[in-house]
Formats: structure tokens, sequence, C-alpha cells
């Protein structure tokens, strides 16, 4: 699991008045919004004696404790403490990690992470979602499973072909291929063209396409909410567009925000059969995904063989490989495992940049030192 990027955390309809406790790698938070609506997201836990402020309540811009009252305002600092009064004045060091909010495409986006803002990849692209050409429906999916391993099936084209009968079928597996691939430091889309077989249904649905048409297929990943996305031209008139935030809740365990738009058939009727032919492709990819192993992508390719039609899986793997052997981002969840039940720890948050001097009263999550520190190079035999 990696830190310095976007992740949703819920969807925004969820966030009310109450606050909400959400997890996300592998550590609880809590958000509330102010008086004026806005987003907050904190550390889920009271710095007095460690009551979880999802259980709470808000009051004002703040969020107060339910064991002893204490509230916290968005930045994470402690505006009052109830049995001292309200003429106490709190330490500096009486402050819990705020993370960066904001809400995009019917989500809550978070950013766990201590880097500048300067230095943040942009939110995903996802122009579709306010047209109103295209119907909009949405639905949670979870997970036994790591959320890389779920990107990867997301943009995975060559496995339509044995796993989803919709999209494809094992005869024409040779024939689908990859058109050609873009990709940066932290985002990479493609397009393939496949063949699938005639869509069955009514008579509507087998008129929508032939049997073994070429259709267009593009899929995209994004490291920001780690996002699956795959449009599928279904004919020249006829799309649908897959839009997938996943949440990696811990280590083993993803919370999939789906999005689905279409450009066809936009009365409500025909939400009902849309929605369950979702479902069921993320049924289909759940029964192949949580028994695959390792449960973990392998630390290189060396570990796995792969093939030409692995090439735009590759450069997802590749970008993520990145942040973990360049950046130093990924989380040392064996570290963090002897603490487990015994001490809380914190995502490094924005302001600890800010307040280097502050001895904040929470330790961080440890994190896997990159190759290029002292410490990995020393590990791996390399001259310090």
């Amino acid at each position: 699991m990696l830190i310095n990027l976007w992740y949703v955390a819920e969807w925004s309809k969820a966030v009310q008045e109450k606050p909400v406790q959400v997890r996300m790698l592998g550590q609880n938070f809590v958000l509330f919004r102010d008086t004026g609506g806005k987003v907050h997201c904190l550390s889920d836990v009271c710095l007095h004696r460690g009551g979880a402020l999802s259980g709470g309540w808000t009051k004002g811009d703040c969020v107060a404790c339910p064991y002893h009252g204490w509230r916290y305002d968005g930045e994470g600092r402690v505006r009052l403490v109830p049995s001292e009064g309200e003429e106490f004045k709190p330490p500096r060091r009486a402050r819990i990690d705020a993370y960066p909010t904001c809400e995009r495409y019917g989500m809550i986006w978070v950013f766990l992470g201590d880097a500048p803002e300067e230095e943040r990849f942009p939110l995903p692209e996802f122009p579709e979602y306010e047209d109103p050409n295209w119907k909009r429906l949405t639905d949670n999916w979870h997970w036994r499973a790591e959320a890389a391993r779920v990107v990867e099936n997301g943009i995975d084209i060559a496995h339509a072909s044995f796993v989803h009968p919709v999209f494809g079928m094992e005869a024409t597996a040779q024939e689908n291929h990859i058109v050609s691939i873009e990709k940066n430091e932290y985002c990479g889309r493609s397009e393939n063209i496949q063949y699938p077989p005639k869509m069955k249904g009514n008579w509507l649905r087998r008129r929508m396409r032939k049997d073994r048409q070429p259709t267009v297929t593009k899929p995209a990943w994004h490291l920001n909410g780690l996002v699956a996305c795959i449009r599928i031209d279904i004919n020249p008139k006829m799309s649908i567009i897959m839009f997938d935030c996943n949440t990696p809740v811990d280590e083993g365990y993803t919370r999939t925000f789906a999005t689905q738009l279409r450009n066809f058939f936009k009365a409500d009727f025909f939400d009902k059969g849309s929605r369950k032919r979702l479902l069921k492709i993320f049924a289909e990819d759940t029964a192949i995904i949580e028994r695959a192993a390792p449960n973990y992508l392998p630390e290189t390719l060396m570990h796995e063989l792969s093939v030409k039609d692995d090439k735009f899986m590759s450069s997802f793997r590749s970008a993520r490989r990145r942040l973990i052997e360049e950046k130093g981002w990924q989380i040392d969840m064996d570290a963090v495992a002897k603490h487990r039940g015994r001490k809380v720890l914190a995502i490094p948050s924005p302001q600890r940049r800010l307040h280097p001097d502050l001895d904040w009263v929470m330790d961080t999550v440890p994190l896997v030192p990159s190759l290029a520190s002292p410490a990995q190079r020393s590990a791996t035999g390399e001259a310090a």
C-alpha cells in the first residue's frame, strides 16, 4: 500500500450531519462536514484516551470525541477541552493528522501523505460524468484481494475471452490485439480491437452487435484513486464506460467505488439490467482474483511469465514500482504489524512538513526505504 496518492474515502452523499468512519491503508479515519459543507478528514483517534472521533458528533466546525468531548477542527487541532473550561488554551502538540480533501464525481477524495501540493499527481479526468448524453449508475463492490491486483484485472483485456462470456470467447483470443498505448508517470491508456460474441438476451440486445464484430475497447489506469477504467464501443453509436476507484482498506481487502455510464437506452427502465450485468462482471472477476496467488503483485517480473498481451498491464506495474523503489512511498506492513493493538500510528500528513519542530503525539507508519536510500543500498549489497 502506498502513501502520497489520492484515494476515494466515501460517496459524497454518505457524509451528512454525522461523522463517518472509513478505513484506508490499514488505518481508521473520520470524515465530517463543517458548517460550510466542506468535508474534512482526520485520523480517527482522540489524543486524550484513544476515543474514536467517528463515534462522536459535529459541533460548529469541529468534531467532538464521544469519550470526553474534546473538539477537533478541520486541521486536526484541539479547540476545546470541556473539563478544562473554555479559557484553557491547548498546547501546540494537541493536534492529530488532517488530510486534504476534495469532492469530485460524486465521491470524497482524500490525499493520504505528506507530499507538498505542487508535487501531487492530478486527479483522473472523467469528463463524461457530467455529460447529459450519458446515463449514470453507481455501485459498490468489495474484494478480499490487494488493490493493485484488482486494478490490474480491470485493465487486462486478454482475460475477457475466458472470464466474461458477454465480452469475449476463447475462439477469438488470438485475434484480439493492442492497437496503441499511451502512458506517463501516473496514468496510462490503450486502445484494443476485440472480437466478442453476439450479445444474448432479447431481440433488441441481439441487434446491438453481430457475432465476432470488431469492437474497440479502451482501458485506462490512474495511480490516484487506483482507477481502472474501460470504455467499450459496442458499435459506432453505443458505448459503455466503467470507471472504478479501488481503495485499499488494508493489505488484503479492497473497496471499489464503481460508476457505469452508457449513451444508449437511457431511460430508468434499463437501469436494473445494466446494474445486474455490472455486478455479474464483478462476481466473475472476484472468483478469479480472490484465489490468485500471491495475494500481492510479484515484486518483479522475474517471478511471473508475461507475453505481449500483458504490455499495458506492465505499464501500470512499472509506474507503481517507481513509487516504491524511487520514492519510498510503500508502507512497511511487517513493521506496522508489530505495533498492532499496542500503538496507534498515523499516515504522515502535510502538516508534518509544515511543522517539523512539533512534537507530534502519534508516530507515523514506517515505510519501506527506497532503493536510493543508504539503508536499502546496504541491504541489497550496494556501496553506500
